[in-house]
C-alpha cells in the first residue's frame, strides 16, 4: 500500500491493539528508513474496536456506521477539504464591516494569474482602501484560507482549503437559491456544524454589517450569514462562484540559495528526526 505511489489515498483499517500499532509502526520506520517520503495526507489509518467480532450483525452496523463518520471526516474533511473545520467558517462569518468584501478578495486572489497578490493591487481592483484590504489578509490568513509572505503580509495566495471553501460557498448559493438541497452539501453542513432555516437567510442580511453570539454561533444564522456573504459579493463586486476559475501553483520557487539553504537544514535535522 506505501508503494502503491499512483493512488492519491491510502486507507488502512485494523484492529486497534498495541500489536497492530508497532506492527504499523515499525512498517512506517522501515519504509521512511529506506529513502522513502509518506505524505501524511495520502496515508490514512482508521482504526476499530479490538472486540470486534466481525460475525456478529449489529456489531457490524455499529462499526460501519463509525467507519463512515471517520472517513467522513477525516478524508472528506481533512485531506479533499484542505482541514476545513467548523471554526474556520464561524472566523469566516464573525468578519462585520463592508459586506462581502472578504469573500471577494479570496476569490480574486485564488484567481489571480501571478501566485502571489500584492496589497496594493488587491486594493485598486477591489476599489477599497489598504488598510482594509491587510485588515481582511489577516482574517483570511486566520481561517487558513490564505498563505502570506513579506513584511506586513504583503504578498498573499490561496490556499487548497480556501479554493475549496470557495467552491463550497458557490454551491451553498446555488443549491439555497433554487431551493432543491442536495444530500450531498447537507451532509457537508452537517459536518461544518451549519443548518438551514429560511428565516434566517432574511435576517441574516439585514445584520450583515453587525457581529455577535447570535449572528454568528448559531448554525442556521452561520448559513444565512454565509450565502448573505455572497450575495453582497456578487452584487458589489461582480464575483461569480459557478466554475470558479482557480489558479493553482506548485511547490514554492525558493530560488538556488533557498533551496541550498533548506537541504543544508534538512540534513542537519536528520540527526533529531531519522
Amino acid at each position: 500500500m506505501l508503494l502503491d505511489a499512483e493512488a492519491d489515498i491510502c486507507a488502512y483499517v485494523a484492529r486497534d491493539t498495541v500489536k497492530a500499532r508497532r506492527l504499523l509502526s515499525e512498517a512506517l520506520h522501515d519504509f521512511r528508513s529506506g529513502g522513502n517520503r509518506v505524505r501524511p495526507h495520502r496515508f490514512r489509518v482508521f482504526w476499530v474496536p479490538q472486540d470486534f467480532d466481525a460475525d456478529d450483525e449489529s456489531q457490524r452496523n455499529l462499526v460501519s456506521d463509525l467507519l463512515t463518520e471517520q472517513v467522513s471526516r477525516d478524508i472528506l474533511m481533512n485531506v479533499v477539504f484542505g482541514n476545513l473545520t467548523v471554526e474556520d467558517v464561524r472566523f469566516f462569518v464573525r468578519t462585520s464591516g463592508l459586506a462581502g468584501l472578504h469573500l471577494a478578495l479570496l476569490f480574486v486572489i485564488s484567481t489571480a494569474t501571478e501566485e502571489y497578490s500584492r496589497v496594493r493591487d488587491l486594493a485598486e481592483r477591489l476599489h477599497v482602501s489598504q488598510g482594509a484590504i491587510r485588515e481582511r489578509l489577516i482574517r483570511l490568513s486566520g481561517c487558513g484560507f490564505l498563505r502570506q509572505f513579506g513584511g506586513g503580509a504583503t504578498l498573499a495566495g490561496a490556499t487548497l482549503k480556501g479554493r475549496v471553501f470557495l467552491d463550497f460557498c458557490g454551491v451553498l448559493r446555488s443549491e439555497i437559491g433554487s431551493g432543491e438541497i442536495s444530500g450531498e452539501l447537507l451532509h457537508l453542513m452537517r459536518l461544518l456544524d451549519m443548518r438551514y432555516a429560511p428565516s434566517a437567510l432574511n435576517f441574516a442580511k439585514e445584520s450583515l454589517h453587525l457581529a455577535g453570539p447570535v449572528l454568528t454561533e448559531v448554525p442556521e444564522m452561520v448559513t444565512g450569514r454565509l450565502v448573505s456573504t455572497v450575495e453582497a459579493a456578487e452584487e458589489r463586486w461582480g464575483v461569480n462562484l459557478r466554475n470558479i476559475p482557480h489558479v493553482i501553483y506548485g511547490d514554492t520557487d525558493w530560488g538556488l540559495a533557498g533551496d541550498a539553504l533548506a537541504r543544508k537544514f534538512r540534513e542537519e535535522s536528520q540527526r533529531y528526526f531519522p
